[in-house]
């Protein structure tokens, strides 16, 4: 194996589920070390740097918690990710998994390509901060003036993490922590970002650069969209809801994606049989789930293109629907729409189908259905159904 792969320590007192990880993680080109308890897996953290952490939780001697703590001492590995792979999912196991410095979990048991997606998604999020410390460095160097803003930055970032390891209070709560801490700092790197770009760089800085704004804005976006859909997935009561003009969201949303439509030369068309349309629902959610999906119509609509926006009723349902003249959907891509972590085709985006499986939570939250049809010729129809609310 090359050195530029990525290294991982996989934990389990299980031999057998220790076999089904190498031969995931290795069909997968990434090296991999075996520990069959927790003291094996602090010698191999004390003498090598990882980029992810498979820890099981139930072994004997000293559980994946503590094992986890544990390694969170060393410094070489304080910042490496840790996935916890375990039977247990309830609410208290969950925090304690957090609380002891994990980033992520997976139920057993798992599916391969979900474990992969996510090795892969924490993996790609670490060397995003080891990125962003190079610049850091720079900037001490190269931009004195500038090291205050980027201490403060640093120090709200390691506040965000300690925060998260003690959280004690409820699941909502500890959603909307991270939602400030970690969008705060995001914030100011971009505001750094940004006007460094202005000034007379070396070529290799401004590659630098180019790579983490593009890196930061990938991880505000994937940030924002998991925390809506775990805030979706764990709610227990039903969205506030309030009647709002089904024109009014779609305006919205066209005027959202009105510079990406110009650049391609597209036409957004409306086309309706009543257009004094009112429906109950959540202003915020439904307004997302319609950016989203006309935005996957525009992207993949070839220059020139016509995208039609299209609301009727039909008996007592309100029916939305966006129809573009794209390639439409591959085979794959449509048995795998709604999935969190199926990559469905060139129709979906970068972030793994997340966009439309948000968009099926959230027509969920309002007892609607979503539809995804391929268009006889070309293109592609996604199709919004509201049904009345239920008594």
């Amino acid at each position: 194996m090359t050195e530029d792969l990525s290294r991982i320590l996989a934990v389990d007192d299980n031999p057998k589920n220790l076999r089904v990880l190498a031969a995931l993680l290795s069909a997968n080109q990434y090296q991999v070390d075996y520990a069959f308890h927790g003291y094996d897996a602090l010698k191999f953290a004390s003498g090598q740097v990882y980029d992810l952490i498979l820890m099981d939780v139930m072994m004997p001697d000293m559980d994946g918690y503590e094992t986890c703590i544990k390694i969170k001492q060393i410094e070489q590995n304080r910042e490496v990710p840790v996935i916890f792979l375990t039977a247990k999912n309830d609410l208290e196991s969950l925090k304690k998994g957090f609380q002891s410095g994990g980033v992520d979990y997976l139920t057993k048991p798992f599916n391969g390509e979900e474990l992969i997606a996510r090795v892969k998604t924490h993996i790609e999020l670490k060397q995003l901060r080891d990125k962003q410390n190079k610049i850091n460095q720079w900037l001490e160097e190269k931009v004195r003036e500038r090291t205050l803003e980027l201490k403060q930055a640093h120090v709200t970032l390691e506040k965000a993490h300690l925060e998260l390891q003690t959280l004690d209070t409820a699941k909502t709560e500890f959603l909307r922590m991270i939602n400030h801490e970690i969008r705060t700092p995001l914030n100011a790197l971009n505001g750094f970002i940004h006007i460094l770009k202005s000034e007379v760089l070396p070529a290799e800085i401004k590659e630098m650069l180019d790579l983490l704004d593009k890196a930061s804005a990938r991880l505000e976006q994937f940030l924002m969209v998991v925390l809506q859909i775990t805030e979706l997935v764990a709610r227990e009561k039903p969205v506030l809801q309030e009647e709002v003009p089904i024109r009014e969201l779609i305006e919205a949303s066209i005027a959202r994606n009105k510079v990406r439509v110009e650049a391609l030369g597209q036409t957004v068309k409306t086309v309706s049989d009543k257009f004094d349309i009112n429906i109950e629902c959540n202003r915020a959610l439904l307004q997302r789930c319609f950016d989203s999906i006309l935005e996957n119509a525009v992207e993949f609509s070839c220059t020139g293109g016509v995208i039609t926006l299209r609301f009727t009723t039909h008996e007592e349902q309100v029916i939305y629907e966006v129809i573009d003249e794209g390639p439409g959907f591959s085979e794959r891509a449509l048995r795998n729409l709604f999935k969190f972590f199926e990559p469905g085709g060139q129709h979906i985006d970068e972030n793994v189908g997340l966009a439309l499986a948000l968009a099926k939570l959230i027509m969920d939250a309002h007892h609607g259905e979503i539809k995804v049809i391929n268009n006889p010729g070309k293109g592609a129809t996604v199709k919004l159904i509201f049904n009345p609310n239920p008594l």
